[in-house]
């Protein structure tokens, strides 16, 4: 893991260039901007307020803590947890202000590279497993403006989860969360992969994301028990495709 600490504290240290942005490690892979016209086009100007709303909140539950790690996850599979922390990453990217970084744990069914069309050949997994190096796992995105690690070479439960009930995981946690600003974590769903609460253990908050209408409220209590269990923390859930009745900026004014 030295040569993650060296690349990571090499970027922290750098001076600042005339733009005011912080030089970072010089990543193998570097996708263009894809910005607005693709993986944003046509976002619904309320969801993004949403997310907005959401970072606001995530802020509040953390505002002591000295990193912002925050791990998505969900009861069950498909709730939405990927693409609310995709999309939140992107948002908290295009503000230009804060270095972010997303990472793609989901073992079971990862979508990450998918989302951002870029190449899944190396990732966590691999840099875990000691078989890459930091800059062949990490892809800049937009310029700089964010970061992503995808999964990478699909592994076994049995090898999976010691990877990342390692110390190599906790070393690159703490790694990363002095470099960025936010590190947001796409994991499994806690009923479905045995390496997710460790995972959000070693989060500074959990956020648990819950389809409206579809997951009884036992079995996300018994999946947040799960958690709590290894230490992690909740800082909040978010509801996933609400439906409403009559016009949602009626229920906002009411």
């Amino acid at each position: 893991m030295s040569k993650i600490f060296d690349a990571l504290r090499k970027a922290e240290t750098a001076k600042k260039t005339g733009s005011g942005k912080v030089l970072r490690p010089k990543p193998a892979k570097r996708v263009s901007s894809r910005g607005e016209t693709s993986f944003m086009k046509g976002l619904d100007k309320d969801f993004r307020r949403s997310l907005l709303n959401l970072r606001n909140a995530i802020d509040s539950e953390i505002k002591n803590r000295d990193s912002r790690v925050v791990m998505f996850t969900s009861a069950v599979g498909g709730e939405g947890k990927t693409m609310i922390s995709a999309y939140l990453a992107r948002v908290l990217a295009l503000g230009e202000v804060d270095r972010v970084l997303i990472i793609d744990c989901a073992v079971n069914n990862p979508q990450l590279h998918d989302l951002f069309g870029v190449s899944n050949e190396k990732g966590i997994l691999d840099l875990l497993s000691g078989e890459a190096e930091l800059s062949e796992v990490i892809t800049v995105l937009d310029e700089g403006v964010m970061d992503i690690i995808t999964i990478g070479t699909t592994r076994s439960a049995d090898i999976t989860q010691p990877l990342f009930n390692s110390e190599r995981m906790k070393s690159f946690i703490n790694a990363v969360a002095e470099h960025y600003d936010y590190v947001l974590i796409d994991t499994s769903a806690i009923l479905e992969a045995p390496e997710t609460p460790i995972i959000g253990a070693l989060s500074t908050g959990i956020v648990i994301v819950v389809e409206a209408g579809r997951t009884k409220r036992e079995v996300i209590k018994r999946a947040m028990t799960m958690i709590e269990k290894l230490d992690g923390e909740f800082i909040g859930s978010v509801l996933n495709k609400k439906k409403y009745y009559i016009p949602e900026f009626i229920y906002r004014r009411v």
